[in-house]
């Protein structure tokens, strides 16, 4: 062995011992989870956007949505949106909504969900959750939060100013 090629170990060998061992260590260096898809894009007419953690592009049938995410719809635009619990949501043209929180458990079909719609109108049946425990659903516009007590209505926030 050479002496550069011996430096090279050894240097790497440094390296390691330097690296916390354990599981602890594994959970540092691991990379942090994305979120669960909470709903999927299932229909969708003219121009229709998603912004996820401040990138913003054109919506897509198929397309995942997570918790955090805005919908915006252009004066042409319609989307309709299936969550895990079969709540189905359909925002109408000139739209903006944030998906702020979704849980769900398949099994015991708890969850939540809080909605805001900032401009537009949304449609709204409710699924699972909103069977179980209508007081989990939450929809908040900028002068209202709204209590589910339905299983199908309308919230429209079109003549609120942003």
């Amino acid at each position: 062995m050479n002496y550069r090629s011996a430096s090279t170990t050894m240097l790497f060998v440094a390296g390691l011992l330097l690296l916390p061992a354990g599981p602890a260590a594994a959970q540092a260096v691991a990379p942090a989870a994305a979120p669960a898809p909470v709903g999927v894009v299932k229909r969708l007419a003219g121009t229709v956007s998603l912004e996820r953690a401040g990138t913003r592009s054109a919506a897509a049938v198929g397309a995942t949505v997570l918790p955090g995410d805005t919908l915006r719809t252009g004066a042409d635009g319609a989307v309709g949106i299936t969550l895990a619990d079969d709540t189905l949501l359909t925002l109408g043209a000139d739209s903006e909504l944030v998906l702020d929180s979704f849980s769900f458990d398949s099994t015991t079909h708890d969850g939540g969900l809080l909605v805001s719609l900032w401009r537009g109108t949304v449609g709204v049946v409710t699924g699972l959750i909103g069977r179980k425990a209508p007081e989990k659903l939450r929809f908040q516009t900028r002068t209202v939060v709204l209590g589910v007590r339905g299983t199908e209505f309308i919230v429209d926030a079109s003549g609120v100013a942003r």
